[in-house]
């Protein structure tokens, strides 16, 4: 009996031995599944988070006068040693500009907010401040540059010399920032608004009269200005589309110059009926060699002042804007 007993008893200790293990199998099988379920959840939003990573870092290649560089897809950092206006009117605002574009582009100031930081003066870029403002893209003019400013981030070497027109230098500038519909929108505002500074003046401007750009700022000599360049010749000659003097033709614009330096003696070879002058300070008192009073243009007063910071740059918007200030001059209007 006591045998039987002690049987029974081990029989029943083994049992529950079994269902203890059973139930640890099982509990911790509960816990597994309960982990691999997490573990799946985690994996599935893994490839959600590395796709949106992936899209942010969306390349492209682009072919420049240096060759092809690979460059973001949106651009959102942008520095500009020198083409300020080409981006603005894109509708990109670069996080740093050159200092000099920034004092001498006036007619940009608008456009411009504290998010853009001057980089050094032309000619004396810091790549320190490059550096410090982690831009994703670098627009330069200078090719000697690119091996430099690429140690910061992707460069591209935009040279306006190489297009005709402002057509193709917004549409370059569209391409590179790949804003190409922005660049067809702005290019058709531009010639809705050229088309009201040239309609401001006909009827106002004698068809025979003739134009001169003459920069007086260093009193020392002057400077004659040609079609293209800064100093207002783009505004006046291509946008408003007015005759040149002949001289002005023949020995600067014929001869693919951009400007002439003339002495004061010889300025009245070069005088159009209706005369541009760049000057600093514009509105101030201004001694100029009396020749200058000998001049057609001075003694019917149709000399026109502009000031030397708002004509220096010439990209596409600064010389839309110089245009039409030049068209509200020229007729006493309201820009």
């Amino acid at each position: 009996m006591f045998n039987r007993n002690i049987k029974r008893s081990g029989s029943w200790l083994l049992m529950f031995c079994l269902l203890l293990f059973l139930a640890a199998c099982s509990s911790e099988g509960a816990n597994n599944t309960s982990t691999n379920e997490v573990k799946e959840e985690q994996t599935s939003e893994q490839p959600a988070e590395q796709t949106a990573e992936k899209d942010m870092k969306k390349t492209r290649i682009i072919s420049t006068v240096t060759g092809d560089v690979e460059v973001p897809t949106h651009p959102e950092r942008v520095i500009v040693d020198w083409d300020l206006g080409h981006v603005l009117a894109l509708g990109v605002e670069p996080v740093g500009a050159s200092k000099t574009i920034l004092e001498y582009g006036r007619f940009l100031e608008p456009y411009v907010t504290d998010q853009t930081q001057d980089i050094g003066g032309d000619g004396q870029v810091s790549v320190e401040k490059m550096l410090a403002l982690n831009p994703d893209l670098i627009i330069t003019w200078d090719p000697k540059m690119v091996e430099k400013y690429s140690k910061v981030a992707p460069t591209v070497v935009y040279d306006t010399g190489k297009y005709d027109n402002i057509h193709d230098e917004i549409t370059a500038m569209g391409e590179i920032l790949n804003r190409q519909k922005e660049a067809e929108e702005w290019l058709t505002s531009f010639e809705e608004r050229v088309e009201v500074a040239k309609e401001k003046i006909r009827g106002v401007i004698p068809e025979d009269a003739t134009f001169s750009i003459i920069d007086v700022a260093t009193t020392k000599s002057t400077i004659v200005v040609g079609e293209s360049g800064e100093r207002g010749g783009d505004a006046l000659y291509q946008i408003l589309g007015v005759t040149p003097h002949p001289r002005v033709k023949s020995d600067i614009i014929d001869k693919g110059e951009i400007r002439l330096d003339v002495s004061w003696e010889k300025v009245g070879d070069y005088a159009g009926d209706y005369v541009f002058m760049v000057r600093n300070d514009v509105g101030s008192e201004l001694e100029l060699p009396s020749v200058w009073n000998s001049l057609d243009a001075v003694k019917n007063k149709r000399v026109y002042e502009l000031d030397m910071k708002k004509y220096f740059t010439s990209d596409p918007l600064s010389a839309l804007l110089q245009a039409e200030e030049m068209a509200a001059l020229l007729t006493g209007g309201p820009k």
